[in-house]
């Protein structure tokens, strides 16, 4: 049985991971103190 990833799903787990850490960690600490989330940024989710 094998446990690697595809190719894709590798590129995919790099692009979730790119768009984590250029939308949503620069703002975390902000987001979890004021116990918000943006709802402007569920489309860039999907």
């Amino acid at each position: 049985m094998e446990f690697e990833l595809t190719e894709e799903q590798k590129q995919i787990k790099m692009s979730v991971r790119e768009f984590a850490e250029a939308e949503i960690a620069p703002h975390v600490m902000d987001w979890d103190e004021a116990q918000h989330f943006p709802i402007e940024l569920k489309p860039k989710l999907a």
